[in-house]
């Protein structure tokens, strides 16, 4: 089996366990549509670019995704954006090889988030960036010695390193630029859509003793007059001296919810007729 072949074997295991890991995580609707919005994102800032050889917010796009939202989502913002601007560039062997390397820029920007806490400064992250944009355009060029010299000698990934290195400069720069630019906003708006989502449960333990003995002397306690009080009882509390019933306790009365009321009781066994507060009933 070619070296071409192999490497195409081994990117597709790796990219199949990329989204088997995501979809183990069972995202939700919300963490789906924000994936989806942030590689639509990527896909048209690669796409707008086309005329700037290889300057594109692409990178920093799919880094600050994973620098956000975690190693899955960013892996396959990463992926995602590679196959469907492909679309656009045209799809061939180099498709596989982009995916799997964004897919690593996204897994990045979560190692770079735990190794940080995410308090990365603008110029930090944008030289961040930057080195991503050098490791994705490494990949790039390891790929174009596979695919197209067959991966024979190592002088010949020399020399496809040398002539790429204009290319694979521009994008460093490109991503650094574009950091400094949107980055620190970016990463605000991300991790603020990434808040409103996630729910943090903590031990009730944590509490402390005193308070947790608290609680359950204000359950026993508590429990048998709620038990004790139904619907019946709350409705007949709330009656008016005028025998009607409002929207609620102590405000007027109304036929509207004295009506509601009436059925109410009747469907729990009631006569209407008979329930009366300070001499008027509710038919009265």
């Amino acid at each position: 089996m070619s070296w071409p072949l192999i490497s195409l074997a081994v990117l597709g295991v790796a990219l199949a366990a990329g989204f088997v890991w995501y979809e183990r995580g069972h995202p939700s609707a919300r963490v789906l549509a924000l994936v989806g919005t942030l590689a639509a994102l990527a896909v048209l800032g690669r796409i707008a670019f086309a005329p700037l050889p290889n300057v594109k917010p692409t990178t920093d796009i799919v880094l600050i995704a994973g620098y956000a939202l975690g190693g899955a989502p960013g892996f396959v913002v990463g992926a995602i954006s590679a196959l469907v601007s492909n679309f656009f560039y045209g799809q061939g062997p180099w498709t596989p090889w982009q995916m799997a390397a964004w897919g690593a820029v996204g897994i990045g920007g979560a190692v770079l988030a735990r190794m940080t806490a995410r308090r990365l400064g603008r110029l930090p992250l944008a030289l961040a960036c930057a080195a991503a944009g050098l490791g994705y355009g490494f990949v790039l060029d390891v790929s174009t010695w596979i695919n197209f010299t067959g991966g024979e000698t190592s002088g010949t990934l020399g020399a496809v390193l040398i002539s790429a290195a204009p290319f694979d400069a521009a994008h460093a720069i490109g991503n650094f630029l574009f950091c400094l630019a949107f980055g620190p906003a970016l990463v605000r708006a991300v991790s603020r859509f990434r808040d409103r989502f996630q729910v943090r449960w903590q031990p009730v333990a944590q509490a402390g003793a005193p308070v947790v003995l608290a609680a359950l002397i204000a359950v026993a306690v508590l429990a048998p007059a709620a038990r004790a009080a139904g619907p019946t009882d709350y409705l007949l509390s709330a009656q008016n001296g005028d025998g009607g019933f409002g929207p609620g306790p102590g405000t007027s009365s109304t036929q509207l919810v004295t009506g509601w009321t009436a059925l109410g009781l009747a469907a729990a066994g009631r006569n209407p007729a008979d329930v009366a507060k300070g001499g008027q009933s509710i038919v009265d």
